[in-house]
Parts: C-alpha cells; sequence; structure tokens
C-alpha cells in the first residue's frame, strides 16, 4: 500500500527494452505535463498533466454490447452516436466508471499515477541488462522538468543503485531548479532545439525560444554532463534550410560539430484523435529517404557541422 507521504508523479507509459532513448539497453519512462504546445507533438498524452480518456472507435460496437458506457457515465457525457459512441470532454470528469464498464476496452484512461518506490521497483527489475549493456534509465514525456521534485528522487535513488541515467528535455524549464536538482543525477542530457526563430517558435510551440536557447548555452557553458542536441525534423516547419542553417550556426557558436536529426514520425495522429485533440498539422506519412538526405546534407553543410550528425530512422 502507498503511504500517504510518498512521493508520486503522473506518467502515462515505461517502455522497456528501448534501444533509442540513450546507449545500451534502456527503461524510458514518459511523464505527463509539458508547457509547449508543438503542433506536431509526438505524444500528444504526455501534453496534459491530468489523466486523460482514451477513444478508440474502431474497438466501440454500442449497438452490439448494449453500450453500458452510457449507464456509468454520471454525468450523461456519453451519448450514441449512430453506430459509434461521442463524448462530451468538456463535462467528463474522466471518473473512469465508463472505461470500467466497456466490454471491448474501446474507452481507456490515458495516464496514472505512481508511487517513488513502485516506479523504482519497476525499473530495476532490469538492472542486470543495463549492467550488461551499458544501459540505464531514460526520464521522457511529456516534459519531465515539469515534475522536477520527483524526478530528482528518481534520479537519485537510480545513482544510488548504480544506474547510468538520462533525460530527454524540450529545454523549457527554470535553469536554476534543473542545475540544482537534477544536474547532479544525471549522466546524459537529450536537449531538443526545434526552430531558431523565435516568431516561428511561438507560432509552431506556442512559446517563444529564447529561455529554451539560453538554458542550452548555459547548459554547455557550466554543465561536465554531456549534452547531446536533437533536431526534430518536421516537413515545413522545422526543415527549412533557413531553419537547419540557422540551428547549425547557433551550435558551431558554442563549439559543437556533432547533432541528431529525428525525422517525422506521423503516428501520433491516430494518438491525438483518441484524446479528442484537435489535429493542427495536417501530414499523415513519413519521411521520404529523399526528405532525410536533403536535411542531413544541408545541416552538415552548415557551418561545418560535419561530424557525427546522425538521424534516428
Amino acid at each position: 500500500m502507498q503511504r500517504d507521504c510518498e512521493p508520486t508523479a503522473q506518467i502515462f507509459d515505461i517502455k522497456r527494452d528501448c534501444s533509442e532513448d540513450g546507449p545500451g539497453i534502456r527503461t524510458t519512462v514518459f511523464f505527463k505535463g509539458c508547457p509547449l504546445s508543438c503542433v506536431w507533438c509526438q505524444n500528444p498524452e504526455g501534453k496534459e498533466r491530468a489523466v486523460e480518456l482514451s477513444y478508440t472507435s474502431r474497438a466501440c460496437h454500442p449497438l452490439q454490447c448494449g453500450a453500458p458506457c452510457l449507464v456509468s457515465c454520471g454525468e450523461n457525457s456519453i451519448a450514441l452516436s449512430g453506430a459509434k459512441i461521442a463524448i462530451n470532454r468538456d463535462s467528463c470528469r474522466v471518473c473512469n466508471k465508463c472505461s470500467e464498464a466497456c466490454p471491448t476496452a474501446a474507452l481507456e484512461l490515458t495516464g496514472y499515477s505512481i508511487g517513488l518506490e513502485a516506479l523504482l521497483y519497476r525499473l530495476l527489475i532490469d538492472k542486470p541488462f543495463y549492467s550488461s549493456s551499458g544501459g540505464g534509465v531514460t526520464l521522457s514525456g511529456g516534459e519531465v522538468t515539469q515534475q522536477m521534485v520527483f524526478a530528482h528522487q528518481l534520479l537519485k535513488a537510480l545513482k544510488a543503485e548504480g544506474v547510468h541515467t538520462a533525460i530527454e528535455t524540450s529545454g523549457f524549464f527554470n535553469y536554476s531548479r534543473f542545475e540544482t536538482l537534477l544536474m547532479p543525477w544525471l549522466d546524459l542530457i537529450y536537449f531538443d532545439l526545434k526552430l531558431i526563430d523565435d516568431a516561428e517558435s511561438r507560432r509552431y510551440t506556442g512559446h517563444s525560444n529564447q529561455q529554451v536557447l539560453d538554458n542550452f548555452s548555459t547548459l554547455v557553458e557550466r554543465s561536465e554532463v554531456p549534452v547531446i542536441p536533437r533536431v526534430p525534423l518536421i516537413p515545413g516547419i522545422t526543415t527549412s534550410e533557413k531553419n537547419l542553417s540557422g540551428i547549425a550556426g547557433f551550435l558551431a557558436d558554442h563549439g559543437i560539430d556533432s547533432a541528431t536529426l529525428l525525422p517525422y514520425n506521423p503516428l501520433w495522429g491516430d494518438k491525438a484523435d483518441k484524446l479528442g485533440i484537435a489535429v493542427k498539422y495536417p501530414r499523415t506519412t513519413f519521411m521520404t529517404p529523399l526528405e532525410k538526405r536533403r536535411c542531413v546534407t544541408s545541416f552538415q553543410t552548415s557551418h561545418q557541422i560535419e561530424r557525427g550528425v546522425s538521424h534516428a530512422n
């Protein structure tokens, strides 16, 4: 039983046997809550801190199952809509009654609260794999720094167990708190640089990029922890030659000659639909090999960023 005083976090997934979130075999914890509103967000279920209701329409058959979700909902937030159901998310309290009543798992909760001890137990199960492969635990999101106190306690506990630690961050955080609470317990930082132009950042992420760029500059200057810049390639937004050249120049100014380019993955759209989130970025296809090569070439030929440029598949 979880003690009342035990710290808890809101997360939406724990992925084991990861190979793309750092060296070796890793387990990645995805935290809920993010201050940015990127129109292409790859993990829309990580935007909100609160638990959300997910609805998979293709698994829903209310005319066959009798729609027990309608009866279970005390807020009348669910109604029949032809051969499916419709959810009034404005009145829904995410009480879990409809998902418990749903016989096909078309209705499910996204996100849950977990205590520090319970999470540590799940992470340390794979410690032998971390040790044998040079792997460890990566904290991601959402934006993990939105739950910085819990992340501090988790990282400190992992380091006490000799586990390699990493985070993936958007860079939008309070640097002083980050330096005090997280830095001493980190072995690796993946830092996303999305847009170099402030107006473009405001348009596509909902915020100025000044804090992100300032945090990156300070980290590179003061941190002994390796910082790996990553650039998400979003066709029509971040893939312009101007943006890639600008980011490459920014990195060169800081003496950095390596970066990771992350090709666009359109599978987030289905997750957004399930959560009732309006999709503002229309592309539904993966990047072509030609598009990837063009981005890599644009990045490599800008400001002598010629070593260590890689791109995840």
